[in-house]
């Protein structure tokens, strides 16, 4: 379906901006001996990198990463997801950024991510380290 041909574009998209070794080595290097430091780095890396497309952000605590336990710097919360505001779609959210960002990270990184946007105020919680649950993922469609 059309979705899923998006989100597969989506993703390796994403793969493309890396060096084609880094991926399956980051999950070996980082990721599995890690998590923590990984999440956080991520979190870091993403609000370096992304806040030119996505506006302005800021380093959070993630409530409940797997295995329990407050992820201190974890999250990073865009206060105002140009993406998602100039889209006004939740589809277009969550078929070309949500799914496959929150699958580039899990399948090619190692590292779990959830993203929960917030269709009226346009923020977006990425929370690394935790991954996605069934009704989150529910309700973000």
């Amino acid at each position: 379906d059309n979705r899923s041909k998006v989100q597969r574009i989506a993703q390796t998209v994403l793969i493309s901006l890396f060096p084609s070794w880094m991926p399956p080595w980051y999950s070996v290097l980082f990721s599995e001996p890690f998590p923590a430091f990984s999440a956080r780095m991520n979190a870091w890396a993403t609000w370096v990198a992304g806040t030119w497309l996505m506006g302005e952000c800021e380093i959070n605590d993630v409530e409940e990463v797997d295995g329990g336990g407050i992820g201190k710097g974890q999250g990073l919360l865009v206060k105002r997801c140009r993406f998602l505001e100039e889209s006004g779609c939740a589809s277009v959210c969550v078929n070309s950024c949500k799914i496959p960002t929150q699958n580039f990270f899990m399948e090619n990184m190692g590292l779990p991510l959830t993203m929960t946007p917030d269709y009226e105020t346009y923020e977006c919680q990425f929370s690394f380290g935790v991954t996605p649950k069934a009704q989150g993922e529910l309700d973000a469609r």
